[in-house]
């Protein structure tokens, strides 16, 4: 969970990231699904291949890659920066994942598929 308040996994102390911002979930064949948790500010992403003047689009959940610019309110990082700030679950170089980040399940109020790290239902 990526978000402002203090029990989030990555809390980024800035007013225009919501309290539980995002969702950044490392599959188990090592890739990276994100997901917006309805923040008013929103989550944007834009591709590492596009220019310097390449278009923010909104994110709603898809996967992303280590080296993506991402928006969370005005916060901008990559997903890289996340991944180093909840304590490197994967290697550096985008490798396979290490040992706890496969024994990681996802956590919040929904039900993901374990190998896309998409939506399957919301818990009641």
């Amino acid at each position: 969970m990526i978000g402002r308040s203090h029990a989030a996994d990555i809390v980024i102390a800035e007013a225009s990231v919501a309290a539980r911002h995002a969702e950044l979930v490392v599959t188990v064949d090592g890739r990276h699904h994100l997901t917006d948790c309805a923040s008013g500010s929103g989550t944007w992403r834009r591709p590492a291949q596009a220019s310097v003047s390449g278009r923010w689009r909104p994110v709603r959940q898809g996967f992303v890659r280590l080296d993506d610019e991402l928006r969370l309110g005005e916060h901008c990082c990559t997903v890289g920066d996340l991944i180093a700030a909840a304590g490197g679950a994967i290697a550096p170089d985008g490798g396979e994942p290490r040992a706890e980040a496969e024994q990681h399940r996802p956590r919040g109020p929904v039900e993901r598929d374990p190998v896309t790290g998409e939506i399957v239902r919301r818990r009641s």
